[in-house]
């Protein structure tokens, strides 16, 4: 998040009204992306009663995007730009992932359009993962222990709606505000009118307002806070703050609540070796027609060293769902410890290009009542690349 801002926020208010803050040269068009693959194995118990029921043990993965950027720096000093990221693979639903403009200056960058949020965009999270694999926020979950539900340690309210998972829609249309680093410290503070409105009804011809949801989480403010220093001999970097739906849309469904999250991580880096862990809390992140409603948390750490241009990884995270079943399908009154370790190794072959790999243990385990699948056990093993251009 560390950024070079452009201008000072006096001579950028002088400039605006004093004369026209025109460009020598327009907004000019570049592109940039990513593109992970992984080759994953993951062996587990496939009864009709256990989690790996009806899923196979191995596949081939991809995920990619392509960025379409452009900006320039205007008279004034300000900095204007625009930003849209298009998957690469064929995405049903969301083929745009986002596309928002952004303001630089002296005062901090201002991104308004469909982008993440405070806590998204500016999260600390454990050391020790590598782009496709890790304990949690990896691109590729190789177990069946989840359900459909990821173990994320980033996700915001953005996209909780009634029956989903955190994070679902996290890219809702928004007005994200980052302020200037004040000797390490940096602010993050963002609002979305409506928490599933990434498209439908806010973007192309627009003739009236959104369409009101009954249930859906709006008004969604979010901050979060980050702090980077380099000492002597080590440096530290820490973030937190939290995520609020202030009201809902419509009529309420039967136990649907205001929803919110609150994340923290901190890491430390001694030389080659670092350190660090994160929790996230989400409160009501799952509602179901009984009239209850289902809290989550994830905490754990992790671990890495690098050498050369090899670097090694060890996470482990523990995560629980209330009301977490089978295939997404809700087990009420049914709470899911969910453990993994995650042994990971990263190669870089040249500038923006890696292999990376992962072995991996996660143990899981149903109680409090409701449907019962027992203790799940799983060990999957991964090899995947990492490109970015």
């Amino acid at each position: 998040m560390k950024k070079v801002l452009l201008g000072t926020s006096a001579l950028l208010g002088a400039g605006l009204v004093a004369s026209p803050a025109f460009a020598a040269d327009g907004i000019k068009l570049g592109l940039g992306g990513f593109f992970r693959t992984a080759i994953e194995g993951n062996w587990d118990s496939h009864g009709s009663n256990d989690l790996g029921n009806d899923r196979y043990n191995d596949s081939v993965d991809s995920d990619a995007e392509i960025y379409f950027t452009g900006k320039t720096t205007l008279d004034n000093g300000l900095t204007v730009g625009a930003r849209v990221e298009l998957e690469a693979e064929d995405k049903s639903g969301d083929q745009i992932d986002a596309a928002y403009v952004y303001f630089q200056g002296g005062f901090g960058e201002v991104r308004i359009g469909s982008t993440f949020d405070a806590i998204a965009t500016m999260c600390v999270t454990p050391v020790g993962s590598t782009a496709n694999f890790g304990a949690f926020s990896q691109d590729q979950v190789l177990n069946n222990a989840f359900a459909g539900y990821s173990a994320g340690i980033c996700n915001p309210v953005d996209g909780f709606q009634d029956g989903n998972a955190p994070g679902s829609t996290n890219k809702a249309q928004k007005i994200l505000y980052i302020t200037p680093n004040f000797g390490g410290f940096q602010l993050g503070l963002s609002w979305a009118p409506n928490g599933s409105h990434e498209s439908s009804g806010v973007t192309d011809f627009h003739s009236g307002q959104p369409a009101v949801v009954d249930g859906e989480q709006r008004n969604i403010v979010a901050a979060y806070a980050t702090f980077a220093h380099d000492f002597d001999s080590w440096s530290l970097s820490w973030g937190g703050g939290g995520s609020w739906a202030l009201s809902t849309g419509g009529t309420e469904p039967q136990g649907v609540e205001k929803n919110s999250a609150y994340q923290t991580g901190l890491n430390l880096t001694f030389g080659g070796f670092s350190i660090g862990g994160a929790f996230e809390y989400y409160n009501n992140f799952n509602s179901f027609d009984n009239g209850t409603t289902g809290d989550a948390w994830v905490a754990g750490g992790g671990m890495a060293y690098n050498f050369d241009a090899w670097t090694v990884g060890l996470q482990y995270s523990h995560s629980m769902y209330e009301f977490a079943g089978v295939g997404g399908a809700a087990d009420h009154g049914v709470a899911r410890n969910i453990n993994t370790v995650a042994a990971t190794g990263k190669y870089d072959m040249g500038p923006g290009i890696s292999l990376d790999g992962t072995l991996q243990y996660t143990w899981a385990e149903d109680g409090n009542g409701g449907e019962q699948h027992g203790t799940y056990h799983a060990v999957g093993v991964g090899i995947g690349t990492s490109f970015t251009f």
